[in-house]
């Protein structure tokens, strides 16, 4: 324990030096006041007389010790001082921290009870087949969780969370339903279903037809005189020679129908996909139902193919009687004349059986029709 006058003198040194606080363990030091003698007490006087008498100085030693106990003391000041500040930070902290979980708490729950009512608008609920919903409760439950105290929630629990999985959930049913219609009806169904070889037969019965008759209407000319061997065997190679000519317009006649078909099936195939790119949430798309549908239309055109390629082919002749005994004789000559009346006759009756044919063949494509 310092002595009085020692604190004393601390504290009018502090003073003197403008440094403000006294000391909070030693608020006043004074001097102890000597007792009062009593009346008629006899005092000695000293050698000097009865002047007043100072107290005694601090020695070097107890002026350290003063120092070190304003030291004490100042710093005991500063500890008091920072420990109110402290505490003062961590009332004002534990208030903020509440405040911030109570916004975060009421934004997570607008959050699950906003989201649920969107997605109920939607005909989604817990267990969807899309699995929206379970996806949306455990995105807000885990950003919840994960949220650090003090971080900004606003992001964590705004609609384009739900935007965002409503978009991926979208995407991935048309992706499915790509797939699922793909699968039951591959990109090239129509090149493979009417394939350049789908109307070979078709082709090949009318090219024949007019062949066989275009060689009955040769023989029947020779036969009648209208032609010599020579002749008739010249024009037997220009029907072979047009037979090639009559079947390369005959397959690009075949090529016209076939490819409007399958530019039919492929158009109702692009309009089937656009519905998938067109599907949202609520609506209905079987894509096996619809891949059956354009299975049957292209059943349905199989079966009208040849009544097309005839209506195609019309009345067309590819074989012209008179044209192949004219190029004939022109350039071989007529071996022999017969008479005038006899020709005539004869090329009459050719005239006559082409035009019956002509007539006829009109009307079985038309019947086809």
């Amino acid at each position: 324990m310092i002595a009085p006058h020692i604190a004393q003198w601390a504290l009018t040194r502090r003073n003197s030096n403008n440094e403000g606080v006294a000391a909070t363990a030693v608020t006043s030091v004074t001097t102890p006041k000597k007792p009062r003698k009593p009346t008629g007490e006899r005092v000695l006087e000293t050698k000097g007389g009865g002047g007043y008498m100072p107290p005694p100085q601090p020695t070097a030693q107890e002026q350290a010790a003063a120092r070190d106990w304003e030291a004490k003391q100042e710093f005991e000041r500063e500890q008091r001082r920072a420990d109110a500040q402290a505490e003062k930070e961590r009332i004002a902290k534990e208030a903020k921290d509440a405040a911030w979980r109570s916004g975060k708490n009421s934004a997570y729950n607008s959050a699950i009870t906003g989201g649920s009512a969107r997605l109920n608008t939607l005909g989604i609920g817990a267990g969807d087949k899309y699995g929206v919903y379970n996806n949306f409760i455990n995105k807000i439950n885990a950003a919840n969780t994960g949220l650090e105290t003090g971080a900004d929630y606003t992001s964590a629990f705004s609609d384009t969370v739900l935007d965002n999985i409503l978009a991926e959930g979208r995407t991935g049913q048309r992706n499915k339903l790509t797939t699922e219609f793909n699968t039951a009806l591959p990109q090239y169904y129509g090149e493979d279903t009417f394939s350049s070889t789908r109307d070979d037969a078709i082709l090949q019965s009318i090219l024949d037809t007019q062949y066989g008759d275009a060689l009955a209407d040769l023989t029947s000319a020779r036969d009648r005189g209208q032609a010599t061997s020579a002749v008739y065997d010249r024009s037997l190679r220009d029907l072979e020679t047009g037979k090639a000519t009559a079947n390369t317009e005959l397959q690009g006649i075949g090529r016209g129908v076939l490819e409007d078909i399958i530019g039919d099936i492929g158009s109702r195939r692009t309009a089937s996909l656009g519905q998938i790119a067109d599907w949202d949430y609520g609506s209905t798309y079987d894509p096996n139902a619809e891949a059956g549908r354009i299975r049957s239309y292209a059943d349905e055109r199989g079966m009208q193919l040849e009544g097309d390629i005839r209506g195609a082919v019309g009345g067309k002749e590819f074989f012209d009687i008179n044209s192949l005994l004219g190029k004939a004789k022109a350039r071989i000559g007529s071996a022999s004349s017969p008479g005038p009346d006899a020709g005539s006759a004869a090329l009459a009756d050719t005239f006559a059986n082409e035009a019956t044919r002509n007539n006829a063949n009109i009307k079985q494509n038309e019947g086809i029709f």
